[in-house]
């Protein structure tokens, strides 16, 4: 769960003064030409505009960010690890488990094995399995010691769980086609899926992408992977549980709270425990996407009507200023309150309407993605660090999950105006790099913005190093024309152009 709080504000009528004002100088218009209707070939859209950058600069900062990485490693009974916060090495972790994906080695994994096949170098894909033979050795203990977070069903998740390490350990195999990687990534499987059928409902309590609904998201994954069909029928029971705890809201459409926090200590997040959130890590818009995605894979009804409900409820909360729109952070507290990002902000809650687009075809869903993203534009970054941008560089809530939203649109629109605003978004991610000692980049942050003067460099894919690499080693390849990603299961947009 990101802990991103209250103390810096994207207000409402700060969004919508901003108007065209900001909106010119920040892109260009954007053109009216035809989208990529579903189910048909993507076009990229990088041969025509060059970068703002040497698109070398983007591989470099990805692969200095591997070098402070490295530099961070432990040795391990088997295979190696990385310190989460090397400036603090006392702390063995930070938000999740040091073999989970949000700050730990899964996550780490993935980049470098990404880093490797793009870059050509054996070194990172040797080092990408080291620590993949680091987590094939400890997954089991991710079952063995309750929750793996303060959060209910933390302990399969993806972000902090073992749906997420895996996940990595799958990609690794399919990657180096070494059989001792498929068997851990599938006996971890199959241990997860031991302990959601004991569970009766348990594990989809909490149906948010970050916790029971990315659950059901890896079993999706996984029945493609390893050819299992009883494993989308697994998933397909959680959907009817999510269906059982959707919320009928009088302003329109089924909303979810994709976390119980009456539950929950949440006093050291600043939550209160009736809170809601709409957005997609823990809210509606991440909900309502497993629920599309269930349908996407079983072609059962309900599943794509209860979506289209949740989608109706986000825009009937929606603040719209013309052809731009945001969703606001949480109710009933911050309803003036606007992220950015993948958690709380549009980079995630766009996914939701893409998928739509994608299943049904209905043009108005693409209108609403493309809606999400003009709010991000409207509020002036990335040359404006506006309060819900606030020092925040990370896949989670920052820039580099605002990079890769923009990519990911130039690739599904053809429009080459999205494509040009990552490419700038990325440009501040390099400038924001410290390298003062010499070991390579990486991002200081206050990730945590209850108290915003604390600042912190981690390592990890959601939180850290890796996951800024990673959007810069995608913008390299998409301004090479050549773009390539391993997408997680929540990421509706296209993997290759």
């Amino acid at each position: 769960m990101s802990s991103c709080d209250d103390s810096w504000r994207i207000t409402r009528r700060g969004f919508l003064g901003t108007g065209a004002a900001l909106a010119a100088p920040a892109i260009p218009a954007l053109a009216a030409s035809p989208a990529v209707r579903a189910g048909e070939p993507v076009q990229a859209a990088f041969s025509d505009v060059g970068p703002l950058r040497s698109s070398g600069e983007y591989l470099h900062g990805a692969e200095e960010a591997a070098r402070w990485i490295h530099s961070a490693r432990m040795e391990k009974e088997r295979g190696i690890a990385w310190h989460p916060d090397p400036d603090h090495p006392e702390k063995a972790v930070t938000v999740g488990p040091d073999n989970t994906v949000y700050s730990g080695s899964a996550g780490i994994v993935l980049f470098l094995l990404e880093l490797g096949r793009a870059a050509g170098k054996d070194s990172y894909v040797d080092e990408a399995q080291r620590g993949a033979d680091y987590l094939a050795s400890t997954w089991k203990r991710l079952l063995s010691g309750g929750s793996a977070g303060p959060l209910p069903g933390s302990a399969l998740s993806f972000d902090n769980g073992l749906a997420g390490t895996a996940f990595s350990l799958t990609e690794v195999w399919k990657a180096v086609q070494r059989p001792a990687y498929r068997d851990a990534a599938f006996a971890a499987t199959q241990a997860l899926v031991g302990s959601v059928r004991s569970s009766g409902n348990g594990w989809i309590s909490s149906p948010g992408v970050g916790l029971g609904g990315g659950v059901a998201l890896y079993l999706l994954y996984a029945a493609r992977a390893f050819h299992d069909p009883s494993l989308r029928e697994l998933a397909a029971s959680g959907g009817e549980r999510i269906l059982d705890l959707a919320e009928r809201d009088p302003r329109g459409g089924l909303r979810w709270r994709g976390v119980d926090l009456r539950s929950v200590k949440t006093r050291a997040y600043g939550v209160p425990p009736n809170a809601y959130f709409p957005n997609f890590e823990l809210g509606t818009a991440g909900v309502a996407y497993v629920l599309a995605r269930l349908y996407e894979e079983t072609k059962r009804p309900e599943f794509l009507d209860a979506a289209k409900e949740g989608a109706r409820h986000i825009e009937s909360i929606a603040t719209v200023d013309g052809d731009a729109a945001l969703v606001h952070y949480r109710e009933p507290d911050l309803t003036d309150i606007y992220y950015l990002g993948y958690c709380h902000g549009p980079a995630g809650t766009a996914r939701l309407f893409y998928q739509l687009y994608k299943v049904t075809g209905q043009r108005h869903y693409l209108e609403w993605t493309e809606k999400l993203a003009r709010g991000i534009v409207r509020s002036g970054v990335p040359e404006k660090l506006t309060p819900g941008y606030w020092n925040v560089v990370c896949q989670c809530c920052g820039s580099a999950a605002v990079t890769e939203l923009f990519l990911s649109l130039s690739l599904a629109t053809g429009k080459a105006e999205y494509r040009d605003f990552a490419l700038r978004v990325a440009d501040q991610l390099i400038s924001r790099q410290t390298d003062l000692d010499g070991k390579g980049y990486r991002w200081y942050q206050a990730w945590t913005r209850i108290k915003p003067w604390e600042v912190n460099a981690e390592t990890g894919y959601k939180i850290g190093a890796a996951g800024v690499g990673a959007a810069l080693l995608h913008t390299h390849l998409a301004a090479r024309g050549r773009y390539s990603a391993i997408l997680f299961p929540d990421n509706p947009f296209p993997a290759v152009a």
